[in-house]
């Protein structure tokens, strides 16, 4: 995607994407996310890690299917806030049960880091930009965007490899090779269009 492509999104504070994966991401409040997956909704974070953040997760509505370095749960609001260590592999999405059905509510998950240093927003400007933008372009670079941003955002996603020290190797080699063809390319996964206000 070309610059030209770009939407600019730097006033914007709420994204929702649709389809099978629908989700909408709240930004208003610096430093967090406000993510809603609505009943029916497949979405998940994916599994992935953080070197240097320590990441929380507060259910606020609905019921949150949580894996936590190999341990899975199910987190309610009543559970309070979820700790993910640094290093922790871990994913979120809707509880099974929670995905249709009568009784089903929109899962609601507050999510922030320490440090509080303006990744968490900044991932997720230039996440739902890349995404949004891409959206029925057919751009077979998007991929590549993607792991640029997963690089320099602290979010290392769980390769085809798994999770360990092979895995982060695997994951590391991955994201080199995406930096590297990315620089040449002129594809970097962030962008001043997407950035903070």
């Amino acid at each position: 995607m070309s610059s030209s492509r770009r939407t600019r999104r730097t006033d914007q504070d709420t994204f929702t994407r649709a389809g099978p994966e629908a989700v909408t991401y709240d930004l208003s409040v610096r430093d967090q996310a406000t993510i809603r997956v609505p009943v029916g909704s497949a979405w998940t974070s994916g599994p992935h890690w953080h070197d240097s953040h320590t990441e929380f997760l507060q259910v606020l509505a609905g019921r949150a299917r949580v894996m936590l370095s190999g341990r899975i749960f199910c987190a309610r609001p009543a559970d309070g806030v979820v700790t993910v260590p640094r290093g922790a592999v871990h994913e979120w999405r809707r509880a099974e049960e929670e995905t249709a059905g009568a009784d089903a509510e929109e899962l609601v998950v507050r999510e922030w880091t320490e440090p509080r240093d303006g990744a968490k927003e900044m991932f997720f400007r230039n996440l739902n930009g890349i995404i949004l933008d891409a959206a029925g372009g057919g751009d077979a670079l998007v991929t590549l965007e993607l792991w640029n941003l997963f690089w320099r955002a602290d979010n290392y996603p769980v390769t085809a490899v798994g999770a360990g020290w092979v895995g982060g190797v695997a994951t590391r080699a991955a994201m080199g090779v995406a930096v590297v063809v990315g620089w040449v390319l002129g594809r970097r996964g962030v962008y001043e269009e997407y950035g903070s206000k």
